[in-house]
């Protein structure tokens, strides 16, 4: 009977405790219910491959790859008796779940216990971390009960511009991975993260700058290579890789790792928190193009549309410039470090309608589309002379002009930053207002007080649409350079003064260490007196309160210069009166060249030189370049050099903002008096000059008066050309036996050049017969319709051959 009583009090435990057990479940699970919904709402569920849910009798008790994390500071410590996972169905019709052995049972809370309180532990979030997003690979979620699922296609990875493993749902989607926002760009995040105190994170983000494509000239050649931002660099196990290959890093530059083809995928790979992160960029399949900028433009950044400034091109060898479009380049092409490649020069004004072509192998053209700007600076412009450096405002910082009404609706962020080289340099960015034609900058730029910043225009979908740069100091008000012109007066140049107006306290101080400018201070002005040397026509300065931000400034004192000298070797003396020449200084073989110096780069529209402005030549001016060099035997067969009665000036006419100035930069006198004995000198004979060419065949004849003889390269010209092919001797001979050209001929004695090509071929005898056609049409102009009926006459050409020191043949 006591047994019995025994068993009886026994089961009535178990009862007791199985009902305890199921009212407890179904308490925690409505506790929970409203715990992970308030979650839900703020913490976004992590991504996962496989959405299966299971039923308890299918948890497995130690297994929990990736717990879904709960803020302990939003739902409490979780106890691990309220963690016990339960199936769909369950959550839906709320039963208790079935009776299992009591051994069992604790096993199984156990686990479950041990796996949630782990779960919670790596759930709790420090201050400002961020969250990251989680693929599960094969593994079973922890189940947040009463949460809503998710679907796939909802599912949204948080970290920007950086490659986390993806699953197979998200690749076959194509799922695109978003930019970093313009602000993060080229620099670190400029605010403290938001910690889950300060409200809810809707996405949790890790942004980084962007690496960019740069190039650089290194001795004779141009380097290209990807640049990481020092952000990256501080990260470990960086590596950089082109189309899946391995890039090398550049010995000389930290930041670079160069780029061993022009075209592919640049992909850039990191360690960041065990988990290996990437960015990539994606090159043009043909060329590369860079803005130039740096005072010497020996550095570029990538850009994918050109707009104004200077451009260097990275395109195949064997592409050419189209000169028929373009004209000549500034300079010839470079070699780059990339083989196959060779860099080519562009210089595109602001408002005019340059343009960046080439032509194939096949002979296609191909062009390289500028934009328009679409913005411009507008506010208190100073006086500066800067090209590298963007345009100097003084008093406060400039507005931005929409050139185009609808201008602004377009951009969606702009950010301002220090400019120049070093770490750490202060940014920010704004959000334009899309009513009005101009935008002020925020106020923290005008509080810097001074400075060198850019400003980056990005559109709504954070793509790069247009930069400027500019520089602008609060003490500056005015800089006034007190020239009357550019030539000088009849006894040469005088002093020019400079004035600076600023606020009291500020000092202009020299950025070159110049001796020779006289500098008078006063409290709210500053003078320099700039003298008349072309030393100081361009001068730097220093700009800035004590203890405030120095501006650079750049003072040019627009003067032309000039001087004779060797033609391939600039002089070193300039002078600013007209010089006494010989009439020898004209001859045929003469080296002598007149220089012409100009204040800076693409200072002139047109440069003219000669005794007459009807007759005189034009020269091309280089836009990478100040000098010209005039060689004066190209005007030998002037006039005024054969006839020695009387003296004639040599003028040059400079074609500015559509208007002519002249000046006489050179004398030759009726005659010259030997010092020694007091005699006159008789000029030299009189003689008449051809330079033609027939495709690589370069000639230049030069007749005088004299014996009826010919000579090319020092041969007669029977003798030279004996190899050379019969129709193109009876094209010579033709010429040679024309009635009125064989009887002027038959009194001069002709002695030609000739360079390219070869003798034997018919190039150089073509090229010689339209040269003595040239020579004889200077001679007597009447001649030239008899000669050009004839078909004589041949190609002008550009650049002299290599015996006359004018170009390389």
């Amino acid at each position: 009977m006591e047994s019995v009583t025994m068993l009886l009090i026994l089961l009535l435990l178990v009862a007791v405790a199985a009902a305890a057990i199921a009212g407890l479940a179904i308490y925690n699970r409505r506790r929970r219910q409203q715990t992970q919904l308030a979650v839900a709402e703020e913490v976004q569920p992590a991504a996962v491959e496989e959405t299966q849910w299971m039923a308890i009798g299918e948890v497995q008790p130690t297994v929990a790859e990736e717990p879904q994390p709960i803020l302990a500071e939003e739902t409490g410590q979780i106890a691990a008796e309220e963690t016990q996972p339960t199936s769909v169905e369950e959550a839906k019709a709320g039963e208790v779940p079935e009776e299992r052995p009591m051994a069992v049972q604790e096993t199984l809370l156990t686990a479950i216990a041990e796996t949630k309180s782990a779960a919670v532990d790596e759930a709790l979030p420090t201050e400002k971390q961020e969250l990251q997003p989680i693929i599960v690979e094969e593994a079973q979620p922890i189940v947040v009960e009463g949460a809503e699922l998710t679907a796939p296609e909802e599912i949204e990875l948080t970290v920007e511009d950086e490659a986390q493993p993806q699953t197979a749902e998200e690749v076959s989607r194509g799922k695109k991975k978003k930019q970093p926002k313009p602000e993060k760009r080229g620099g670190k995040p400029r605010g403290t993260a938001q910690s889950y105190e300060e409200g809810p994170i809707q996405e949790a983000k890790q942004s980084r700058p962007k690496p960019e494509i740069v190039c650089w000239k290194r001795e004779f050649q141009w380097v290209s290579a990807v640049e990481l931002p020092e952000e990256l660099l501080e990260s470990s196990d960086v590596v950089v890789l082109q189309d899946g290959s391995p890039l090398s890093k550049d010995e000389s530059r930290e930041a670079c790792w160069r780029l061993e083809r022009i075209s592919g995928e640049v992909v850039v790979q990191w360690n960041e928190s065990e988990n290996v992160k990437e960015t990539k960029l994606a090159l043009n399949e043909k060329y590369l193009l860079f803005k130039l900028s740096g005072q010497n433009q020996n550095q570029g950044r990538y850009v994918k549309f050109p707009a104004s400034g200077s451009y260097l091109v990275m395109v195949p060898d064997d592409w050419e410039r189209d000169d028929t479009l373009l004209g000549p380049p500034p300079v010839t092409p470079e070699p780059v470090s990339l083989p196959g490649y060779q860099a080519h020069f562009f210089e595109l004004e602001k408002d005019g309608d340059g343009k960046i072509a080439f032509r194939t192998p096949t002979g296609e053209p191909f062009v390289i589309a500028s934009k328009a700007p679409q913005f411009e600076l507008v506010g208190n412009r100073l006086n500066d002379a800067s090209e590298d450096k963007g345009p100097l405002f003084g008093e406060v910082p400039p507005r931005i002009r929409a050139l185009d009404e609808q201008g602004w609706k377009s951009v969606g962020t702009i950010v301002v930053g220090e400019e120049g080289m070093g770490k750490k340099r202060w940014r920010t960015h704004f959000t334009p207002n899309s009513d009005g034609q101009e935008q002020d900058l925020p106020s923290e730029v005008a509080d810097r007080k001074g400075g060198w910043y850019f400003l980056r225009f990005y559109d709504t979908n954070d793509d790069l649409i247009e930069s400027l740069d500019f520089r602008f100091t609060c003490a500056l008000k005015e800089i006034r350079i007190l020239q009357p012109s550019p030539l000088p007066s009849e006894g040469g140049y005088g002093l020019v003064c400079v004035v600076f107006l600023h606020e009291p306290g500020c000092a202009v101080q020299p950025a070159d260490g110049l001796t020779n400018i006289q500098i008078e201070r006063q409290d709210d002005t500053t003078i320099l007196t700039i003298p008349p040397d072309p030393t100081y026509d361009e001068t730097r300065w220093l700009v800035g309160r004590e203890g405030g931000p120095q501006v650079e400034v750049t003072i040019l004192v627009e003067r032309l210069w000039w001087s004779i000298g060797e033609e391939h070797n600039a002089p070193s003396e300039w002078k600013d009166q007209p010089p006494t020449l010989l009439r020898d200084d004209f001859a045929a073989t003469s080296k002598k060249a007149l220089w012409l110096r100009l204040p800076r780069r693409r200072w002139v529209d047109k440069v003219l030189v000669g005794f007459e402005q009807p007759k005189a030549r034009p020269y091309d001016v280089k836009v990478t370049e100040k000098t010209i060099a005039v060689p004066l035997r190209e005007f030998g067969d002037s006039k005024e050099v054969g006839d020695c009665t009387q003296e004639y000036p040599l003028k040059v006419w400079i074609k500015r903002d559509g208007k002519f100035m002249e000046e006489v930069v050179a004398v030759i006198p009726a005659s010259v008096v030997a010092p020694e004995h007091g005699q006159v000198v008789s000029p030299p004979t009189a003689y008449w000059v051809g330079l033609r060419r027939k495709k690589t065949a370069v000639a230049e004849a030069v007749l005088r008066h004299g014996s009826a003889k010919i000579e090319v390269n020092g041969h007669p010209i029977d003798e030279y050309f004996k190899g050379t092919p019969s129709k193109a001797k009876r094209f010579l001979y033709r010429l040679l036996e024309l009635d009125r050209a064989h009887e002027a001929l038959s009194q001069m004695e002709v002695r030609i050049t000739v360079t390219g090509s070869s003798p034997i071929t018919m190039r150089q005898a073509k090229a010689v017969a339209h040269a003595i056609a040239r020579a004889l049409m200077s001679y007597d102009p009447k001649l030239k319709p008899l000669l050009k009926q004839a078909g004589f006459g041949g190609v002008r050409v550009k650049k002299q051959p290599v015996c006359n020191g004018r170009g390389n043949r």
